[in-house]
């Protein structure tokens, strides 16, 4: 099947307030009064642009949204509450008029007053922590490929776990177990996941083809359905759906994004076609270290792609995004640059809505932090001495590309929250810079 004119994406965007911190409750809990006016505000200004009418229903909680219609009568997009943000549902489309489709979306956030991200005190725009959700199928039955090629889903799930360059720069902070986008080895029965993907290799290899329904019973007990947390998650492709979730999307800051990750699909979709086997699902022992830096994950994502016809630069924004230069404060220094690094993170307590899972209580003290400098040509001695209270680990000084970094896993003392960082070659001292971690700022 001809993938360009039948998978379709489907989005569930977030939006929150530019200065989300002075309303109690708005990322925290799904109903609030202002985020009541805020999804009034964001329905009318869609229906405004698409020349339609927005009108007040249910969503699947019994909580108030909105439909927001075209001219023509048809519902285009939902208005929902969550309980991180305002979530819009999309409506499907190709990748080639995912752009088209989501422009209209954000010039009624602008004129709403909602934003795609949570802007933080010290400079960063981070994301809304609400997620969006990328849901890939079809418009109807007839034309569903992964109803007509099932076998897709089972190597996409294997070709995405095998490349994690793929996953933590597009995805939201909540990284490791317990995380809205769990890889399939960051979540319980990982081993199993293995055996029976091995099992399906050798039945495929003998010619015998699963159908969607079959498919989807071959692995329900595996933590790809079983754990709806998990990127990607097979826990809607069943009767009625027949949809991969991707749940490692943070929130999109544009429209050109939104064709940028249905391109990045597609083109990956479009090459396991050619694929007989799913791969064999790997094992990476420095996921949560070396490997899950912002400097690696660009270095493979940059060398992956040269397979691919892609703008590599134009993704550059997702990785700059996820790993953030903290550049705020007094004394910033010229040559030592910090970005803000991401570990597993520590969750002290898991909130339920029933079964559903509505939040978390994370232990903000523990970070990580990439610190580095542009190698000198001239000088090639240059090393870091970093001092703080609370280290957990340094790592070894690593070179990628034009970089020389080193990342520090800390557990911070809010008494006694700054890093000495001093940057000094074999003549002595170069710079030196002290970092509040409590306040993301230099002093």
């Amino acid at each position: 099947m001809n993938l360009r004119d039948n998978l379709s994406f489907g989005f569930e965007q977030t939006f929150t307030i530019e200065d989300w911190w002075t309303e109690p409750g708005f990322t925290s809990t799904s109903d609030t009064p202002k985020k009541r006016e805020k999804m009034l505000d964001l329905a009318r200004e869609l229906a405004v642009e698409l020349n339609g009418k927005y009108f007040e229903s249910q969503d699947i909680w019994k909580h108030i949204q909105y439909e927001v219609t075209d001219k023509s009568g048809k519902t285009q997009f939902y208005v929902t509450m969550d309980p991180g943000s305002i979530e819009v549902k999309t409506p499907p489309c190709l990748a080639k008029d995912a752009q088209k489709m989501a422009t209209p979306l954000f010039i009624a956030a602008d004129r709403a007053g909602v934003v795609a991200y949570r802007n933080w005190w010290y400079g960063v725009k981070a994301g809304t922590e609400g997620g969006c959700h990328v849901n890939m199928g079809g418009f109807d039955f007839e034309s569903n490929p992964l109803l007509a090629e099932p076998e897709l889903v089972v190597k996409y799930a294997a070709y995405i776990h095998n490349r994690p360059w793929l996953h933590h720069p597009f995805m939201g902070v909540d990284v490791g177990p317990e995380g809205n986008a769990m890889r399939m080895d960051e979540k319980p029965g990982y081993s199993e996941v293995k055996k029976a993907f091995k099992k399906y290799n050798a039945l495929y290899s003998t010619g015998d083809k699963l159908t969607a329904e079959q498919t989807y019973d071959f692995f329900k007990d595996t933590n790809l359905i079983s754990e709806k947390g998990s990127y990607p998650s097979l826990y809607k492709f069943k009767e009625g759906l027949f949809l991969i979730e991707d749940r490692g999307q943070e929130s999109l800051r544009s429209a050109e994004d939104f064709f940028l990750v249905s391109e990045l699909r597609l083109q990956i979709f479009e090459m396991l076609q050619q694929d007989k086997l799913p791969e064999e699902l790997q094992d990476f022992p420095n996921l949560h270290t070396t490997d899950l830096t912002s400097f690696m994950l660009w270095n493979r994502f940059k060398n992956w792609a040269k397979d691919f016809k892609l703008e590599t630069a134009k993704y550059k924004r997702f990785f700059d995004l996820q790993f953030p230069r903290l550049s705020a404060g007094e004394n910033v220094p010229q040559f030592i640059k910090i970005n803000d690094g991401r570990r597993p993170r520590v969750i002290t307590e898991i909130h339920k809505r029933g079964d559903v899972v509505t939040g978390k209580s994370i232990d903000t003290t523990y970070k990580r932090l990439e610190v580095y400098f542009e190698n000198d040509k001239q000088n090639q001695s240059l090393v870091f001495d970093i001092q703080g209270k609370g280290i957990e680990k340094i790592s070894d000084l690593i070179i990628v590309d034009d970089i020389s970094f080193q990342y520090i896993d800390i557990k911070y003392d809010s008494n006694e929250p700054c890093l000495n960082i001093i940057l000094k070659d074999n003549s002595g001292i170069v710079e030196a810079g002290k970092f509040n971690i409590h306040n993301m700022m230099w002093e």
